[in-house]
């Protein structure tokens, strides 16, 4: 069995599977705003103060997470056409076809990103955490998924062809992704670092802690000893004896 038969076999075999994977994924990029939305405004209508950019903020989310992920798959695409064994021809195809998701890709999240330092998400983190955690989900899965065509093309019989090396080109993207993506989240939630509640400035509208006092600059008076009171300076006049 040459390359290519245990490349098509292997694509067979998981076919199945990596549709069902794949149906899934879409389902959760259609609903899961309308959820995250839902859950952030939950959230919102237990503060003091409503949040007046909670809409925008779940929108830019969105687009500019949307936007990484598509550069994410850009990025695989480009890796996979500089290992691939295709002829030149096809590796031109895929390397523009790469060109072409990635520019829109980093137009929009620069775009949205930039439009987000004008909303309070530094102030109002729970929007932010939330999409957080949504990038981390999507990336995480799919990250998972290449491990497991990974492996799969690792023991398959015979060479894997294409298919490990694509499996190895999504393993190298996702995979990196995923953990700097989960560093960053569990640097942002669990350490009190950028984005955490112990880290982030008091909110608009919220009173300022009181200035701390400052010592206390009365002299304390002297203690008082005990005996009579001075009877003043001078001493007595000589005394002569004559008189």
């Amino acid at each position: 069995m040459d390359d290519f038969d245990s490349s098509f076999f292997l694509m067979r075999a998981l076919a199945g599977p990596v549709m069902g994977i794949v149906a899934m994924l879409i389902s959760i990029t259609i609903f899961a705003p309308i959820v995250l939305y839902l859950v952030a405004r939950w959230k919102a209508a237990k503060e003091p103060d409503t949040d007046r950019h909670l809409g925008l903020k779940v929108a830019l989310h969105f687009f500019s997470i949307s936007a990484f992920q598509l550069g994410l798959a850009g990025l695989t695409l480009l890796v996979w056409a500089l290992i691939t064994t295709a002829p030149s021809e096809m590796k031109s195809v895929f390397n523009r076809i790469a060109l072409g998701m990635l520019m829109p890709a980093g137009l929009v999240f620069a775009a949205h990103f930039s439009l987000l330092k004008r909303t309070n998400d530094v102030e109002r983190t729970a929007v932010r955490r939330l999409f957080a955690g949504y990038n981390l989900i999507v990336t995480g899965l799919l990250g998972f998924i290449a491990l497991v065509i990974a492996f799969q093309a690792l023991f398959a019989k015979g060479s894997s062809g294409e298919m490990g090396r694509a499996a190895g080109a999504m393993v190298l993207v996702y995979g990196t992704a995923w953990a700097i993506i989960g560093w960053r989240f569990g640097m942002q939630v669990l350490t009190g670092g950028p984005g955490s509640t112990s880290a982030s400035p008091p909110q608009p509208g919220a009173s300022a802690p009181p200035p701390p006092s400052a010592p206390s600059t009365t002299a304390t008076p002297p203690a008082s000893t005990g005996g009579l009171p001075s009877l003043g300076g001078g001493a007595f006049p000589p005394i002569d004896p004559k008189s």
